[in-house]
């Protein structure tokens, strides 16, 4: 899946609006593989393909490669950046791979695959960097803090390699001979896009499900090309408390170059230096381009936090949690898991962790009764959205009208109620109930439960009661359906 983080300055009308993006893309492993999940195993029993595992995988790095291709363009690649020789795919990957986990037979396969694609020579100008980050065991080991940097440590070489694409909105066609780069434009709209530079490459992350895991380290890998967005566009997210790190740590040794027009010199009197404005005949004691490029790579946790405006970060991370309780709701019908380390710059987020454990708790109660009991019905009704072995699920359709069956006759009555009316308040109070009414609602009406089968499954009730109660409700109810049953 690709995904693209978008920063613009907005302009009044009539005016260019310059703007970047970064792009980068979540998935899975590229190869033929599985997982079988046991109501009784606690993790999934994973394997790979006997057959051709690797069938499709040079295919898929060659669009890959295509799609994210800048050498071909007339532009530059990025700032301070030269054309470079080859395409650079970057692969973070997220698995497990201790010993006895059985996501490191992923991992092996992974770099096998990886190697074999080498071998083919069907990609002479893409370069295909693996990187290994057990995040897991990291957080366990190192704690989130030590886990964020260890990842901007690897990060920081393809994402400053990779780059992002830099460009101006104009308004206006007439303005085209202004652009010093490509130029998009369609009939939809008025103005164009001129694109100054082009990312080259991609960095993909990737766990088992390209859930959890993949969407926390995308978030801390797009937090440091937001900064750097926002610095290109001077859209400063530097704190009071930025200054004090510049002459402390002046960044390696790092001094920026002045803008054409500009003079360094020494004060007489105190031997600090200032800077003279010759366009402006105007002086200051502030370099006017203090900032080195991709600067809180370099940077340790506290660092970052202390030098950083936080406000605009929370803000993306709640962008982050959206987009993740969305995949995570497509994928497995839950909301994400181990979301708590996105909120780490928010000042509660100590009360969001304690919250998080309950939650993480009854997520994994939710995808263990969907994995087990129910994903084979799930994939029954994508396949029927799209049209998909329809010959197996929907045999008498081209023939007759599909034949809704029931246990009993629709006239049944129980007190001189039809039994389908009763079906509806059943499921109305199943999933409109509070949790004092829990335990007599479900004495009351669970006798109901097989007679009710052909009009509303018990699947949509027994998930509404996952999610919304707690793992003692969840255990009772589940005795209470055997007693039932």
């Amino acid at each position: 899946m690709e995904c693209e983080q978008l920063v613009w300055v907005p302009k009044r009308t009539g005016q260019s609006v310059p703007f970047n993006t970064y792009i980068w893309r979540r998935g899975t492993i590229p190869i033929w593989w599985g997982a079988e999940l046991k109501m009784t195993a606690a993790e999934a029993e994973i394997y790979v393909s006997d057959r051709e595992p690797y069938k499709g995988s040079s295919q898929y790095y060659q669009r890959l490669s295509k799609r994210y291709d800048a050498r071909s363009s007339d532009i530059a690649v990025g700032e301070g950046q030269k054309k470079k020789p080859s395409v650079l795919i970057a692969c973070i990957n997220l698995l497990r791979n201790g010993t006895g986990k059985s996501e490191a037979l992923l991992v092996h396969h992974f770099e096998k695959s990886l190697s074999y694609i080498k071998s083919t020579g069907k990609l002479p100008y893409t370069r295909i960097h693996l990187i290994n980050y057990d995040w897991h065991a990291s957080v366990k080991l190192n704690g989130e803090q030590q886990t964020i940097e260890g990842l901007w440590k690897l990060l920081k070489a393809p994402t400053v390699a990779v780059g992002i694409s830099e460009g101006d909105y104009l308004p206006s066609r007439q303005r085209l001979n202004d652009c010093r780069g490509e130029i998009i434009y369609t009939d939809d709209f008025a103005g164009a896009f001129c694109l100054r530079s082009h990312q080259n490459g991609v960095l993909r992350f990737n766990c088992a499900d390209s859930l959890d895991r993949t969407n926390a380290a995308s978030y801390f890998g797009a937090l440091q090309c937001f900064v750097e967005q926002c610095r290109r566009l001077a859209i400063s997210l530097d704190s009071d408390l930025t200054y004090g790190y510049q002459s402390v740590n002046n960044y390696g040794g790092y001094t920026a170059p002045l803008p054409p027009g500009w003079e360094k010199r020494s004060d007489a009197v105190t031997g600090k230096t200032y800077y003279i404005d010759h366009n402006t005949r105007t002086t200051t004691w502030k370099h006017p381009c203090p900032d080195k490029p991709w600067k809180r790579f370099d940077m340790s946790f506290e660092e970052f936090k202390s030098s950083t405006i936080l406000s605009p970060l929370s803000q993306l991370a709640n962008l982050f949690l959206l987009a993740g309780d969305i995949h995570a709701t497509l994928y497995t019908g839950s909301k994400a898991m181990h979301s708590q380390i996105l909120s780490i710059f928010n000042e509660e987020a100590g009360k969001f962790k304690q919250f998080s454990v309950a939650q993480n708790f009854q997520i994994t109660l939710q995808r263990r009764y969907k994995n087990v009991l129910v994903d084979s019905s799930r994939q029954k009704q994508l396949e029927m959205f799209l049209g998909l072995r329809l010959f197996k699920h929907l045999p008498s359709v081209p023939v007759q009208p599909l034949n809704v069956c029931s246990v009993f006759s629709i006239s049944a009555t129980y007190s001189g109620i039809p039994y389908h009316k009763l079906c509806f308040l059943y499921k109305y109070f199943a999933l409109s109930m509070q949790q004092d009414q829990f335990h007599s609602t479900i004495k009351s009406l669970g006798w109901l439960a097989p007679f009710c089968m052909p009009y509303f499954p018990l699947t949509p009730i027994i998930e509404s009661i996952f999610f919304n109660f707690n793992a003692f409700h969840i255990f009772f109810f589940l005795l209470e359906l055997t007693k039932t049953n």
